[in-house]
């Protein structure tokens, strides 16, 4: 995928980036790291429920809201290693929870 078609995002594969500063040691380690990025209002715990229901302990969520450095991206996922399992734009989280089911099943 180019970079135009990511709109210069984060793909899966790619490392997280220390952007804001500071999300590598918030977003990294332990566990998966869920990133949601754009407007916060996008992201209330309840559209996040059917994600995290099950792996509350085990999933933190880290709102970028306006500190997003990819205003196309809307939410990824962090693996243990600090690199993305998962990107995707839009609201939709079908996507994202099959990803989870599989890898990291509730």
């Amino acid at each position: 995928m180019s970079e135009a078609e990511t709109g210069g995002g984060p793909k899966a594969g790619d490392r997280l980036p220390d952007l804001p500063r500071g999300l590598q040691s918030r977003a990294t380690g332990p566990g998966y790291h869920l990133l949601p990025g754009g407007p916060p209002h996008l992201w209330p715990d309840e559209r996040l429920a059917p994600v995290t229901r099950g792996r509350e302990n085990l999933l933190p969520v880290h709102r970028l809201g306006a500190q997003s450095p990819w205003p196309h991206v809307s939410h990824g996922l962090v693996r243990p290693d600090g690199y993305f399992g998962y990107v995707a734009r839009g609201a939709q989280m079908e996507g994202l929870r099959a990803y989870l089911d599989r890898w990291y099943p509730t």
